[in-house]
């Protein structure tokens, strides 16, 4: 029984050790859709999370996250530097390191100042939790907890499903849709630690 559970603890060890976690956000996290785009998420300081998604069309764009989850920040890159008219704000009323993590069955509400290359706006957030469960994304198995975020402003509605991924500290954006258009699927093949 001993050499057979210390068998298994050898032959389960690489794959355990080659699924991210948290921990690895310092260093980076690649993740690949199933689309061929690429999303590298990588610590930015505390309680922010920076995405760089690159499209198979080219498009570059940067995302920082609150607490891996509430976008803070969405911009275009060209040439690793931010295109100023693409880029889009939010001022949250805490610090991103403060901001709620999601809880199963959980709801926040939430007033959000907007600025873009239009100027100044005011935003409605809306985000409601549902049951933990499991994802697997070849051969790594994280806890996961589904979210629906609304956002709501003068004459728009977005509308996104996200899974939160607790061990690693971020979110991954499944769906989204535009005033009720038909939404825009998104799935994640495999995460990767950078720099292995």
């Amino acid at each position: 029984m001993i050499i057979r559970a210390c068998l298994f603890a050898v032959m389960a060890s690489p794959a355990l050790a080659d699924c991210p976690t948290s921990a690895d956000l310092a260093t980076g996290i690649k993740a690949t859709l199933s689309d061929g785009t690429i999303e590298e998420y990588r610590a930015f300081r505390p309680g922010l999370v920076e995405i760089i998604s690159r499209l198979e069309d080219g498009v570059t764009t940067r995302t920082l996250l609150g607490q891996g989850i509430y976008v803070i920040e969405l911009a275009d890159l060209e040439n690793g530097q931010i295109v100023p008219d693409t880029r889009i704000t939010a001022s949250y009323p805490m610090n991103a390191d403060a901001m709620p993590l999601p809880e199963p069955d959980g709801k926040w509400s939430v007033a959000v100042g907007m600025r873009d290359a239009g100027g100044f706006f005011q935003e409605k957030q809306s985000h409601r939790w549902g049951e933990l469960t499991q994802a697997t994304y070849q051969g790594c198995t994280y806890t996961m907890l589904p979210g629906q975020l609304v956002y709501t402003g003068d004459g728009y509605r977005y509308d996104e499903e996200i899974h939160y991924l607790p061990e690693l500290g971020i979110s991954l954006l499944i769906s989204f849709s535009e005033d009720g258009a038909v939404p825009d699927k998104y799935s994640y093949n495999a995460f990767e630690i950078m720099g292995k």
